[in-house]
């Protein structure tokens, strides 16, 4: 059995899919993963074989010349621009892919629009759609946070409005487009095309707790809520273990700034007023500032707030005393299971949904990005590191979190989709 993988993103789109490459391996199905090759010399650290997907472009280039992170924009940024205008290269090149791979099911993001077409043009492959976070969904029956001012508890004509109209500027913003490039592989028209890709797969998968979220009445037909994937390794850029040790073994544990793969390309002076707002506190900090950014100019000459370009969080966050970051759904995983309470400052996309999912459950706590200043993080930090009780809940909620292995379910989902076809 083959199966094909291909994804685009940051390191949160790029890592299930590594994990879930892994765990098909594991069950002796060969597969080939197709990204950007920026992430190539990392994927083939983890071990699993790669395929370039599109040309070489560089994630800190791209966040810091385009509008991606904008808490309104940054949704129709990625899609319109990074996306729409190159659906027809990924239908191509997904194309020539299958039929050199020839593999059993195309295992896909979401975010590669056109990817089911060219299972389709290529003899019907088996699809599976990989959803990194509930929002993807977008059931009607569920508490989804759509725009960064709503509540974290939304009223329930609130969702439906809010959904109705993201639907309706996605499909006047998205489907002219697609369908151009339908009618020229000789397809149909079609509605609500990001929908689809996300909800109409032969399997639809959906790769985030059901702690933070059971599955629902209303969900995709043939979905499964598997649990988080952990993989969280990039040799390419993280600090060595030694020296995160060293610093983590100095002292109390420290307040753990962290804006995801992308945040941190967007950050401005974010981690220099989590300096200061640590300093106030009388507080250790440890910054992940990302790669080929400068550390914040204000680092202290005491070595008690230190930064680091990279660092697997899975190593980190147990470590801390709270962890403050953008709510990325891979990071929000590993803030779960690391079992210390969370202050989420959203950005942009799912962000404002996974942060309100969070503080449903009680062990975190949300300042919007756009709202963190040396103040309010003081303020707010000092809230939270004198409350017990979300570090209970915190703690409580981790060991049931730590042992879900969702690339292992989504492996054992997508080999028994396809063992029947192959056998027959």
């Amino acid at each position: 059995m083959k199966a094909l993988l291909v994804t685009l993103g940051s390191h949160g789109d790029i890592h299930p899919f590594v994990d879930i490459a892994r765990a098909l391996a594991a069950c002796n199905v060969e597969t080939l993963l197709a990204t950007n090759p920026y992430y190539e010399r990392q994927i083939a650290a983890a071990g699993v074989p790669f395929a370039a997907f599109t040309e070489f472009l560089d994630l800190k280039e791209i966040i810091e010349s385009d509008d991606v992170m904008h808490p309104t924009r940054g949704p129709l940024t990625v899609l319109r621009r990074l996306t729409l205008p190159h659906v027809a290269d990924f239908v191509r090149r997904l194309r020539e892919l299958i039929r050199e791979f020839r593999p059993d099911v195309l295992v896909y993001h979401p975010i590669v629009l056109g990817a089911p077409w060219a299972a389709q043009l290529e003899g019907g492959v088996p699809t599976v759609s990989i959803s990194p976070s509930p929002l993807l969904w977008a059931n009607p029956h569920d508490a989804l946070v759509l725009l960064p001012f709503r509540s974290h508890a939304p009223h329930p004509y609130v969702v439906r409005f809010d959904r109705w109209m993201s639907r309706t500027v996605l499909r006047f913003a998205l489907d002219p487009g697609l369908n151009r490039v339908r009618r020229q592989l000789g397809l149909a028209p079609a509605k609500h095309q990001l929908a689809a890709a996300s909800c109409n797969a032969d399997m639809n998968l959906g790769i985030w707790s059901p702690v933070l979220r059971p599955p629902l009445e209303g969900d995709p037909p043939n979905s499964f809520v598997t649990g988080f994937t952990w993989h969280d390794r990039d040799h390419t850029q993280e600090t060595p273990d030694h020296e995160l040790s060293a610093f983590l073994d100095a002292g109390p544990p420290p307040i753990l700034f962290a804006l995801g793969s992308t945040g941190v390309h967007a950050a401005g002076d974010f981690f220099a007023g989590a300096v200061d707002a640590a300093l106030a506190l009388k507080a250790r900090a440890l910054l992940v500032v990302g790669r080929g950014q400068k550390p914040p100019a204000n680092l202290p000459a005491d070595g008690s707030i230190t930064s680091v370009a990279y660092a697997p969080f899975s190593a980190v966050f147990p470590r801390a005393s709270v962890v403050v970051h953008h709510g990325g759904a891979g990071t929000m995983a590993q803030g779960l299971r690391a079992g210390r309470p969370t202050l989420i400052t959203p950005m942009a996309h799912d962000q404002f949904d996974n942060a309100a999912r969070a503080k449903r459950l009680g062990v975190s706590d949300t300042l919007r990005f756009v709202k963190a200043t040396p103040e309010r993080l003081r303020g707010t930090l000092d809230a939270i590191l004198r409350d017990p009780s979300m570090a209970e809940r915190a703690a409580g909620i981790a060991p049931r979190i730590a042992k879900e292995d969702g690339a292992a379910e989504c492996a054992r989902r997508i080999a028994g989709l396809v063992a029947p076809a192959t056998r027959s």
